[in-house]
Parts: C-alpha cells; structure tokens; sequence
C-alpha cells in the first residue's frame, strides 16, 4: 500500500510518480496496491540527460467549461472490498459505464459504450457516432450491470444488494471531432448530449472524472497498467450480459507504431496502445469504452479516464498486437469548447 502521490506533505517528482504506477497491481478497499518485483528495477543516475519529445496535451486549467466536469462525485472507488471470479465487476464498481443503443432495421441493439462525464455528457468514440450506415443511435443507458436481468443483485456477506433502477436516455445532440478520420482512426472521439438530465444521486450513476489536472494529463502512460471496462458490446454486437474489467499494460509508442507500420493505420501522441501481451486485450472492453487509471483528487481515490477504445487487431487478444485507445487528455479543450450547461 502507498501513501497517495499528489496529497503527501512533500510531493514527489512526477517522474518517481510515474514509476510507481508502473507497479499497481490492484485494490484494498479504496486504497491503490502496489507490487514490488522480485528483482529490483536499476534507476540510472538523476542527473543523466534526458530527451523528452513528448507533446505536451492543452493547459484547460482556466478554461471556461472547467467547472462543468469533475465534480465531487466523479470517479468514485467502490467502498465495498469484494472479490469476484475472473474479470466479472461488482455491483457499483464503474457506475459511469454507459450503453448506446441503436436501431438496425427492426431490431434495437446496444452496440457500443461510453462514459457518463456530467449529468448532461456521454463521451464515447468517433466512430460510434458518425458514419453508422444503415446503423441509427437511438439512445443511451446508465446505470447497467447485467444486460440479461431487470434488477442487478448480489449477496454482501450474506446480505443481499440490489442496484437502483437503470437510465435510458433519448439523444439530444451528437458531435464528432471535425477532424475524425475514417480510414486511419484518428481523433477518434465523440460527445452525445443527453435528452434530459441523469439523477447522479444513485449509487449506479456516477460521472467519471477527466484529465483536467497536469499529474494526470501529462502523465507518461507507457509501462504502466490501467483498467479496461465494458459488455465486449462491438460493431458485431454484445459479448457478455456482466459488466466486465480487464487489467492491461500500456505499450510504448515506438513499439506500438512498429506493429501497425504495415497497416497504413499511423499512431500519433494523441493515441495509446496497451495489452497485446499474454493474450490480454480490451475484448472485454466496448468500442468507445473507457481506459482507465486511480489516482487521488480532492483527497479520495477516484478512477481518472486517460483513453477511449478506438481499434485493435481483427482476431482479439492477438500476441503482440495492441488496441489502439484515443487519448482524451490531448482533446480536452476540444470536449470543454462543446460541452454546455
């Protein structure tokens, strides 16, 4: 267990804080564990020269729309210390999960997910809501867990605990990043504004919080483990009635671009890569899903987005190949600019 980075007396270097998170490996509670290796990792001297190329995201400190996310109750840690089998999630686990729902033909389908940001804001990816064919978006869904039941349970040490009710939502409005590019994936991003307003009193309905803050946007993310949530809900359709998670390491961007140097696919700063390793992968995760990390705000453990799934391989969990996620810290001023009260 470590004292949380940002709120200790004499704050630690962003670069120790990044090598830290390297070793997350689980929760206790609301608390963050980290797990030492076997064989200590060498740390080259301090003073040592070195070539940061990285491009910075956009400063959203002072931006007008700041106080239209991350409230109080973003990103909360579920308060109740409950294992389950496999990658199956807790009730309240991730309570700013959310499905979109489409009309194809005759049939209504979700077919992919997002995220609650404010009471009024999905944030999902491009591609979910722009150029969708035959495909129309109809609506969207909080506070799910199981698809397949009409009220979540599970038993709590011999108690039973039910969710509330979920929310559907009709759409009010959709907007994709004008810059989206349909063959390569890139500015993969999109926001969906709600007709009416979620009730974020409810256990089950919670906004996620956003990299608004310089210890989390500039964040180097390589190497580091993050969580991936969602239904498996793609293009193709819906994997898994249970809301799942899964725990992936992030790639490095040389690396990553290397793999997809044949696939015409180019993978910019604005993009992250993880799993591809042990044949983990975002398979679990839904198109437009959420990439995750913890970290502390306003003195709480609270779960931070840092990417959206955008694309992977064809054939999932492929050995070597990584999904490719948008990272939502470099268009920050872009979902700030569009977001209203």
């Amino acid at each position: 267990m470590v004292q949380f980075l940002f709120n200790i007396p004499k704050p630690i270097s962003q670069k120790n804080a990044d090598f830290i998170r390297t070793y997350y490996c689980g929760y206790d509670r609301d608390s963050v564990k980290v797990c030492c290796p076997k064989n200590p990792i060498v740390v080259t001297d301090r003073d040592q020269p070195v070539t940061d190329n990285r491009i910075d995201p956009p400063d959203v400190t002072n931006h007008r729309n700041i106080n239209l996310v991350n409230s109080d109750l973003c990103g909360p840690m579920n308060q109740f210390d409950r294992i389950l089998n496999g990658n199956k999630t807790s009730l309240f686990d991730f309570p700013w999960m959310a499905l979109l729902s489409y009309q194809i033909g005759r049939i209504r389908d979700f077919r992919c997910g997002g995220t609650l940001i404010n009471s009024k804001y999905v944030l999902t990816a491009a591609h979910c809501v722009t150029n969708l064919g035959t495909k129309q978006l109809i609506g969207v869904r909080l506070g799910e867990h199981n698809i397949d039941t009409a009220q979540d349970c599970e038993d709590y040490q011999g108690r039973v605990i039910c969710s509330p009710p979920v929310q559907d939502f009709a759409v009010a409005e959709i907007l994709s990043h004008p810059d989206y590019n349909t063959r390569e994936y890139t500015n993969d991003i999109g926001l969906i504004r709600l007709r009416g307003e979620a009730n974020l009193e409810p256990e089950n309905v919670k906004p996620i919080c956003l990299p608004t803050i310089k210890p989390i946007s500039q964040m180097d993310l390589s190497q580091i483990n993050v969580t991936v949530t969602g239904w498996g809900v793609t293009e193709r359709g819906t994997r898994s009635p249970d809301l799942l998670q899964v725990f992936l390491p992030v790639i490095d961007q040389e690396t990553c671009k290397n793999t997809y140097k044949n696939s015409a696919v180019p993978i910019t700063h604005k993009q992250a890569c993880a799993g591809g390793k042990n044949q983990r992968d975002s398979c679990g995760g839904d198109s437009g899903g959420p990439m995750q990390i913890p970290a502390a705000y306003q003195g709480d453990a609270r779960y931070f987005q840092v990417g959206i799934v955008s694309f992977g391989p064809k054939v999932c969990g492929r050995e070597g190949f990584p999904g490719v996620y948008t990272r939502v810290a470099h268009y920050m001023d872009w979902i700030l600019d569009n977001l209203k009260p």
